[in-house]
């Protein structure tokens, strides 16, 4: 689902997105604060996010803070190359 759909349907709910120039997309979704259950509530978000497309996810390392979720999509699709040359977002 498009980002400005999610944040039509779910107004708490905040997308940051950015693109390298070798495709990897990057997503930071943050919201749920005030739901009952933000994991399961974001949860739902990250996949009417990603739909059907292939994509990792990387949690906070002490897993205290269900608001916010960094998805990455593309990162298998890198070459070599791109590791080594050090790109960043554009």
């Amino acid at each position: 689902m498009p980002p400005e759909d999610i944040v039509s349907r779910y107004p708490d709910v905040q997308i940051y997105e950015g693109m390298t120039r070798e495709g990897l997309r990057i997503a930071i979704l943050r919201g749920g604060l005030g739901q009952p259950n933000p994991t399961e509530y974001m949860d739902n978000i990250v996949s009417e996010y990603v739909e059907r497309r292939g994509y990792n996810e990387f949690i906070e390392r002490f897993l205290d803070n269900p608001w916010v979720r960094v998805i990455l999509e593309g990162i298998n699709e890198i070459g070599e190359d791109s590791w080594i040359s050090g790109t960043s977002l554009q």
